[in-house]
């Protein structure tokens, strides 16, 4: 399972290496341990613990250009500086942003703040209305960022449904065909040109969601954030944090809960309040059809690929029987 992640940065050291030469290059004092982060699905994560602290590292996977990697880092200043609750970036003695050459390989990375607590992927526990508010709050917040990063190319966001499923039906079983089929026509339905665009984090998930001792959420994680149907936002968290696979009335009502709180900051057009529940519905698709083919194609039979299938068949279900 390591392997994978190892993978992504090409490099076949050890995590004691690296963590030594950033504990120099931050001064964050003597190497004590480092743990490797077993979730998501392209960059390579891991704690670092030291006799000064514990910190939580990023390094940027290989197929990166410099260019995203330096993006990425302008993204997180932008949230930090718009109060939005998400982990200090950390300075070297070359910036937030840290090159250290290894084994003739370049490893891009940033540090920052380590959270005391866990992802609540881990944590496996529902949100109560508070948190609910929060997340749709801080949601409101990222997609008033006024920053227009250039585009990167997501496999799992909404606005590339036509694409990937053009691309990838073929690994579809036939049940997940008959699910998502359907939906190719609701997508073109949609009109996406003529929905008011904005900044927009686009994986507000339960493994990018911290909660840490004080109960405090913190959303990480911003390596897929682009100019998007701001509606896209909503979607996302709908799909997922939102979601409750066993109750459809408390999903529906959770929805009604952010979406109050979404409109204090940013009030809805009457378009997007109509397209919300097809987003939606296409925002549980996207995780049938990728996780499918992480699955088939990659040969990817992680518990979280397993997660983001069974949600997406799941929620399509479930709004199959939600009248809209």
């Amino acid at each position: 399972m390591e392997d994978l992640f190892w993978k992504r940065i090409n490099y076949k050291g050890t995590l004691k290496e690296i963590s030594e030469i950033i504990c120099r290059d931050y001064d964050l004092g003597e190497f004590i341990l480092s743990n490797l982060v077993l979730v998501g699905y392209e960059d390579f994560n891991f704690f670092l613990k030291t006799t000064n602290g514990k910190y939580f590292v990023k390094i940027f996977a290989s197929f990166r250009t410099l260019e995203d990697c330096k993006r990425y880092i302008k993204i997180v200043e932008a949230a930090i500086k718009s109060g939005v609750s998400t982990p200090k970036l950390l300075k070297s003695n070359q910036s937030d942003f840290h090159i250290i050459e290894l084994e003739s390989n370049k490893l891009r990375l940033c540090v920052m703040d380590y959270i005391e607590g866990d992802n609540l992927y881990n944590l496996n526990k529902s949100l109560n209305n508070e948190e609910v508010r929060f997340l749709a709050g801080q949601a409101a917040l990222i997609n008033s960022i006024d920053i227009k990063p250039y585009l990167i190319y997501d496999p799992w966001a909404i606005t590339n449904f036509l694409k990937e499923f053009e691309q990838k039906s073929g690994y579809f079983s036939s049940e997940d065909l008959q699910l998502v089929k359907p939906l190719v026509k609701d997508f073109k339905k949609l009109q996406i040109n003529k929905l008011p665009q904005s900044f927009v984090h686009g994986d507000i998930i339960v493994t990018n969601v911290l909660k840490d001792k004080n109960n405090k959420l913190w959303i990480i994680d911003f390596s897929v954030s682009n100019v998007y149907p701001r509606i896209q936002e909503l979607a996302v968290l709908a799909c997922n944090l939102l979601f409750n696979s066993k109750d459809k009335y408390a999903s529906e009502k959770n929805l009604e809960i952010a979406l109050e709180e979404y409109q204090k900051t940013i009030k809805l057009t009457s378009q997007e309040l109509s397209s919300l529940q097809t987003y939606i519905k296409l925002a549980h698709a996207m995780h049938v059809l990728s996780a499918n083919y992480e699955k088939v194609s990659k040969k990817n039979i992680s518990k979280e690929n397993e997660y983001w299938l069974q949600q997406g068949r799941l929620g399509i279900k479930q709004m199959m029987l939600t009248k809209n």
